[in-house]
């Protein structure tokens, strides 16, 4: 029992059900082995709550995975999957991923001067035990104050059709944030103390994930 046990944590890889680019350079950063399953047929809902919503988001994604795919793809003593959720909250304001630069143009300059929430749902299922535990994590964010100059040079400078809130803290759009309080990464989209705070909660370590 116990060599079975050493041996499903050698064997561990991270299965990361997002396509973000943020959230792989994230894992890549901490240099752990994960691939990346894409959810599939996941409406995203906007509930009342943003904590209810990322959550329920997160999960949806990480059952779109391991529904979809892990059964068929990868044995289930292997698999660890993490599902993420973020949205961009202030005062009962959702900001989402603008649809075209005009409405990206329009929440930058509503969040100018501004302090918002960034808010991100966590779900880890161990494909192992089949246990799930899901988490959030926020982080306060305060804009400069913005000028619509400043915001169409931003937006000439970086894609936003795939980022909430129509920006990036961690590429060109560093230049609009005045000041954080709280996790970074979570502004990116993973925040990696909450991610292995549940991965320690299904009973694993960092170290677990790495290559040996």
């Amino acid at each position: 029992m116990e060599e079975e046990e050493k041996n499903k944590k050698k064997k561990l890889i991270i299965i990361l059900a997002s396509s973000s680019p943020r959230r792989k350079l994230i894992l890549e950063k901490l240099k752990l082995d994960f691939v990346i399953v894409a959810p599939s047929g996941v409406t995203e809902k906007v509930l009342k709550s943003p904590l209810a919503t990322v959550i329920n988001n997160s999960l949806a994604k990480a059952q779109s995975v391991y529904n979809n795919a892990i059964m068929n793809n990868y044995r289930r003593m292997e698999t660890v999957i993490a599902g993420f959720d973020t949205v961009i909250y202030r005062r009962g304001r959702y900001f989402g991923k603008p649809r075209d630069n005009i409405q990206a143009e329009q929440y930058l300059f509503a969040l100018s001067g501004r302090t918002h929430s960034a808010i991100t749902g966590v779900t880890v299922i161990d494909s192992y035990s089949l246990k799930t535990v899901s988490g959030y994590e926020i982080t306060k964010v305060k804009f400069n104050k913005l000028e619509k100059s400043s915001i169409k040079y931003y937006l000439e400078k970086e894609a936003v059709a795939d980022k909430a809130g129509a920006y990036d803290i961690s590429g060109y759009g560093n230049m609009l944030v005045k000041k954080i309080n709280g996790c970074f990464y979570n502004v990116a989209g993973l925040p990696v103390q909450k991610f292995l705070y549940l991965l320690g909660l299904l009973g694993y370590k960092l170290e677990d994930f790495c290559s040996l």
